[in-house]
């Protein structure tokens, strides 16, 4: 059972008295905070968007954090068209740690507004998103395929929308001018037939009704459709612009002005009418007119996003037409221009930009550049070097040997050729042919240093210090000032352990250059393995002054700032480590890291598909793309991602294996059983590939397969450390849960360790026996004391009401130096039910160190609660239901403090949550009482 689980089972069932408050300065700001909030919000429900905006954006100004204030600010500003300030406040509310599902409707309105169709698909999902909001997603995401052209995707899309609520009028509303732009005018008319049984006299049907009209040619019915529409909704902008370009078309000047001032009054820097308004102007000689409806065109389309232009056709025409008309003809081609092609013809030439393209590892314009060269000249040994690289750069290992085999065989003995094909023979996992022919270029060329670092670095991670040491001090010997070397040696010294002559080698290298920062960040490294952090912080401190723009020094600091339990820090200075060196995904999966010990998981989210973007086929990088979708809640993108490292790591069979375990942490096992065949098609007997599809037969429930599973895997090792845990699981599995028992005691007994113990726990508990469950984690931390048993054994404490003990548990835990956000939101849980009066302040301290945690906001909104704070309560009640909308306890508690508050009716709305589907969840029962209280 996880943390987050048992604070959902435990928190708040008893009231308490003996609490103490927050503190004046906090409880002063959040105050203020709260009441500009308030008030923004009853503004916004009013329709008032301007006094809504200024009054959240006076709540950011006291609370900067104030999650709700955020989102909602976003909302109004979106409304108010306001789309980049707009775009900001959902960026900030993302990296606070929104919950993606409570973003998923305004996030996809900015980005089809913005023109962003890739983007929208590709980050906003209908996952977790419910009701008419999951009908809206799905009829944008619907839109976006529509207009990047894949017709297929986008009908499915809103077949799909519709599915969800046949009642709700919105796929239709883009269905429906789709399906006439495509032609498919008899069934546009059938999607319309079937909007005017939903929504009959609804302004958007007329106005569809007017545009069936408009694309057939009779003007007259459109003309009468579209002012039906008007009847209805007075400020439908673009029934009120169709129904101008009418009149206008007629000649009916009077009847287009008055459509046109009306507009020009409601939406002023719309670009459709401030253009139709030139052309009237032009019709009556008016170039004064002319010239400044123009000049609103031309600036407003100009002030618009790029990518956003790119994808209207009408904008891209409407700008070239405006700025055609104000005579600036750049402005207008650069509008109409799109492609410029240019195609170098010497072939020296195209091998010099491909060489440079290789080194700046542009893989593909490498590519792009020597293609022509190899058409002209097959065996030039110099393109297919270049060629071979570039396949390198990509990890494309069997078409970079192909190429680099060819040219070594055109330049005999040349070690460049033969380093090169090492290099792709090592990519390709032919470890030792690779080496074999690294140490032939290395023989050829001894002061070769990339290929003598490659070897070294091959020698030290297979365990051969000595051998790494010999071929580094070659190099030395060769080059006493070569500081790569040097660097090199100290490095394999202190895998080596001998610390030392680490520092001897990287302090020599300092002797022939001061700045070297490689050996400078070594020292530092020395200095932070040892403990001796305020000297590595001295040093990297000032290191980052002299080289401001490193990222390698933010990188450490970072590392740093973690060792020393500072996140923040960490994160700050990773961030900056990001974003001073993109090639290196090393510093984005240490912010990742660090994001996901803090829980801020759409925040790690967005930094792992950045990197993924960089480094398209390094594995590390997308697994942990993989993970950041799993813990963002969104498995449907998890699994795409595996999809791809799953045809990246092609047979490697330990890569299928760690894949598919990916998969079952997914609940994949369908998906895990592929790769299990792909990893035993390249090794039948590959024993992490026989372990896992025991796993998978488990997981399944599938107890015959499972039992052949765990024969063959015992048939080939039988002495493999998980199988009398499998043998447990089995029996479980099968019913028997007396043998199953015994099974788990055995598996305990033969190895103890801490999964061990939590296995024969968690099956005791299961079986209804929590008491020896607790029993058997107390004593395996006697036999050895472990951060993890303890915890589960906190939770199992916490889970049977037994406070008092949880409470000991707790404070032994913090005693030995573990004092995280997610043990002291464990303990103000046992403080609150214990009444003690150290709750609010455990609670607080919990909040400072994980201030996005949607557990820790709960718990000390649901103590503020209880102490008559509800302003404060709502406040982070408010922040915990933002970033984990599917926790029905939370909703619960939000409900409770919106009571407290007065406002019934959104009370009423969480406690619908909270309760649908009849699921049960800690406080369900208070929460049905809640609901017999709202009924009266």
């Amino acid at each position: 059972m996880s943390s987050n689980q048992l604070q959902r089972l435990v928190r708040g069932s008893v009231l308490v008295s003996l609490l103490v408050s927050a503190s004046g300065v906090w409880c002063a700001d959040a105050g203020k905070a709260a009441e500009y909030y308030e008030d923004g919000l009853s503004r916004f429900e009013a329709g008032d968007r301007a006094g809504a905006i200024i009054q959240l954006q006076n709540a950011l100004q006291e609370n900067g954090n104030l999650l709700s204030a955020h989102v909602l600010l976003a909302k109004a500003l979106l409304e108010d068209l306001q789309l980049s300030a707009a775009e900001a406040a959902l960026d900030k509310a993302m990296t606070l740690g929104v919950s993606p599902s409570e973003v998923a409707v305004p996030r996809a309105r900015l980005l089809s507004a913005l023109g962003r169709h890739a983007e929208l698909l590709d980050k906003v999902s209908a996952d977790g998103v419910s009701g008419a909001d999951r009908t809206e997603v799905l009829t944008l995401r619907a839109k976006a395929h529509a207009t990047l052209g894949d017709e297929e995707a986008a009908m499915r899309g809103f077949e799909a929308a519709i599915e969800t609520n046949r009642s709700d009028e919105k796929p239709y509303v883009e269905l429906i001018p789709y399906l006439m732009q495509l032609g498919r005018l008899d069934e546009a008319q059938n999607a319309l037939d079937t909007l005017e049984v939903i929504q009959p006299d609804a302004a958007s049907t007329w106005n569809l009704k007017a545009s069936m009209s408009h694309v057939r040619g009779r003007l007259d019915d459109a003309l009468k459709a579209y002012s039906k529409a008007l009847e209805a909704e007075p400020r439908h902008v673009d029934a009120r612009i169709a129904r101008a370009s009418i009149y206008l078309d007629a000649k009916n000047l009077d009847a287009a002005r008055q459509d046109l001032d009306f507009l020009r009054e409601l939406v002023p820097e719309e670009p459709r009418a401030n253009y139709l308004g030139a052309v009237l102007a032009g019709i009556e000689d008016d170039s004064s007119e002319v010239r400044q409806r123009l000049t609103a065109v031309a600036q407003r389309i100009d002030a618009l996003p790029g990518e956003y232009v790119s994808a209207s056709e009408q904008l891209l025409m409407l700008g070239a037409l405006a700025h055609h008309g104000l005579n600036v003809p750049v402005k207008a081609k650069s509008y109409l221009d799109r492609l410029l092609a240019r195609y170098p013809a010497n072939l020296a030439a195209r091998k010099l930009l491909a060489g440079i393209y290789v080194d700046e590892r542009d893989s593909v314009r490498a590519m792009r550049t020597i293609e022509p060269v190899l058409r002209a000249k097959p065996n030039d040994p110099q393109a297919l070097l270049l060629m071979g690289r570039a396949h390198l750069i990509d990890k494309r290992f069997t078409q970079a040997n192909r190429y680099l085999e060819q040219a070594a065989d055109s330049v005999k003995d040349d070690p460049r050729s033969l380093a090169a094909l090492g290099f792709g023979l090592i990519g390709a996992g032919s470890q030792a042919d690779g080496l074999a022919r690294l140490e032939e270029a290395f023989r050829l060329d001894p002061a070769n240093g990339a290929v003598g670092m490659v070897l070294a670095t091959a020698h030290m991670r297979q365990g051969e210090h000595d051998r790494a040491i010999a071929v580094a001090q070659s190099l030395v010997d060769s080059n006493p000032d070569d500081l790569i070397a040097l660097n090199l040696l100290g490095a394999i010294h202190a895998a080596k352990g001998d610390i030392a002559a680490a520092q001897s080698a990287y302090e020599r290298a300092l002797a022939v250059d001061a700045g070297f920062v490689p050996a400078q960040l070594n020292l530092a490294r020395l200095e932070m393995a040892s403990q001796r952090f305020e000297s590595a912080r001295v040093r990297l401190a000032d290191m980052s002054k002299t080289y401001p723009n490193d990222g390698r020094i933010y990188y450490e600091l970072g590392r740093l700032a973690g060792m020393q339990g500072d996140m923040e820090g960490a994160i700050n200075a990773l961030r900056t480590a990001v974003a001073k060196d993109r090639r290196d995904p090393k510093a984005s999966l240490a912010l990742i890291d660090a994001l996901w010990a803090e829980r801020r998981f759409s925040e790690a989210l967005s930094v792992a598909k950045e990197a993924a973007l960089r480094h398209r086929e390094d594995m590390a990088v997308i697994a942990t793309l993989a993970r950041a979708h799993q813990l963002a809640g969104d498995t449907d993108a998890a699994r795409s991602v595996l999809r791809e490292m799953t045809r990246l790591a092609e047979f490697d069979p330990a890569a299928q294996v760690r894949i598919g375990r990916m998969y079952m942490d997914v609940g994949s096992p369908d998906d895990a059983e592929y790769n299990v065949r792909k990893a035993r098609t390249a090794s039948p007997d590959f024993e992490p590939a026989l372990a896992l599809a025991v796993e998978i037969a488990i997981a399944k429930g599938d107890a015959g397969e499972a039992g052949k599973r765990l024969d063959q895997l015992q048939s080939v090792a039988p002495r493999h450390v998980e199988i009398p845990g499998y043998q447990a699981r089995l029996a479980w599995l099968k019913g028997e849960r007396e043998a199953a028992l015994k099974l788990f005691r055995r598996a305990y007994d033969m190895s103890p360790s801490p999964s061990s113990a939590m296995a024969l726990a968690r099956a005791n508990f299961e079986a209804g026996n929590a008491a020896a469950a607790i029993e058997v984690l107390k004593r395996d931390i006697k036999r050895a004391p472990s951060t993890a048993v303890r915890r589960a054994l906190i939770e199992l404490l916490m889970r049977e009401r037994q406070w008092a003990e949880a409470r000991g548990q707790l404070e032994t835990m913090i005693e030995s130096g573990v004092r995280d956000a997610s043990v002291l939101n464990l303990l103000a849980t046992v403080y609150f039910e214990l009444g003690d009066g150290q709750a609010m302040a455990t609670a607080e301290e919990a909040r400072r160190l994980a201030p996005n945690d949607p557990l820790v906001a709960d718990t000390l909104g649901w103590i503020k609660l209880h102490v008559g704070d509800v302003s404060g309560a709502l406040n982070l009640l408010r922040d915990a239901r933002l970033r984990d909308p599917s926790n029905r306890e939370i909703r619960f508690h939000l409900a409770k403090a919106l009571q407290a508050a007065g406002r019934i009716d959104d009370a009423r709305k969480e406690l619908e949550f909270a309760l649908k589907g009849g699921q049960a969840f800690p406080g369900r029962s208070r929460a049905l009482e809640l609901k017999q209280t709202l009924a009266q």
